[in-house]
């Protein structure tokens, strides 16, 4: 079989994951590409062949167990091994708690949360058996402080940080990493399929906050591949945000209402 290490990346059709995938292949990984458009993975998996690596797609539901463990198993068959594992795939929806309805938080709980917990339990026993690996989880800074008009968003991503908290002292008998990825708000795709009915765009976030290039993130993590790394935060901001939020949530709360008032003066809400 291939002993060349490799990596699974789920959502890796744009943004954080194709940019993911393409840092891996230049270090020479096999990247099994994993979304729901296989046009979008056909062009990335060239471009991970183009950078020096393998690309193979795989395409995948990940709010489908069935699917995420036969993107796992599929690629252990063939390659006999799996070094990394980033669950990434994801989506936002804006819209305020009260207007969020039950099947908008079941549908993205699916996704954001389900599809990570699918892709740790999948992959766990493989690395455990290897006695290593790395896992890495895509949460965001408002994983650790939730924002305005992100509450189902901001749930989902609390989940997938405490989920990795646990994994991460669980995997460590077994010497596998486990990283949970916080980014602040990046340069993709993510605000114009984002759900939900508050009226703002991703140019209106950018000229709020300013946007993350998605290649910082994804040269990050393949950095950081085998490292005692419990989590990745990208900005200064995203940074203090989090110390701020520790030491006065009162002060946090004033914060995120200046920019909650910004958003809805901009949006015209």
């Amino acid at each position: 079989m291939d002993q060349r290490k490799v990596a699974i990346v789920t959502g890796a059709s744009s943004g954080i994951g194709r940019a993911t995938a393409l840092a891996l292949a230049r270090r020479g990984y096999a990247v099994v590409v994993s979304a729901r458009r296989q046009e979008k993975l056909a062009e990335v998996a060239q471009a991970c062949r183009a950078a020096g690596g393998e690309g193979i797609v795989k395409v995948a539901d990940v709010s489908d167990q069935a699917q995420v463990d036969e993107l796992v198993a599929s690629t252990v068959s063939r390659f006999g091994r799996l070094d990394v594992m980033v669950n990434n795939a994801g989506y936002g929806l804006r819209a305020r708690v009260h207007e969020t309805s039950d099947e908008q938080m079941r549908a993205i709980f699916d996704v954001n949360f389900h599809g990570v917990f699918y892709g740790c339990r999948a992959a766990a026993p493989v690395m455990m058996r290897q006695r290593g690996g790395h896992i890495f989880n895509l949460s965001s800074i408002v994983g650790k402080r939730g924002s305005p008009f992100n509450g189902a968003y901001c749930a989902t991503k609390f989940a997938v940080a405490g989920l990795t908290d646990s994994l991460r002292v669980e995997m460590m008998p077994y010497k596998v990493k486990v990283t949970c990825v916080h980014p602040a708000m990046t340069r993709t795709e993510f605000f114009d399929v984002m759900r939900g009915t508050a009226r703002w765009s991703g140019q209106t976030f950018a000229r709020l906050r300013g946007l993350t290039d998605p290649e910082i993130v994804g040269r990050k993590i393949a950095a950081t591949v085998g490292k005692n790394t419990p989590e990745l935060v990208f900005t200064l901001g995203g940074k203090f945000l989090i110390l701020l939020a520790t030491l006065s949530p009162h002060l946090t709360d004033m914060l995120m209402k200046i920019y909650h008032d910004a958003m809805v003066k901009d949006a015209g809400y």
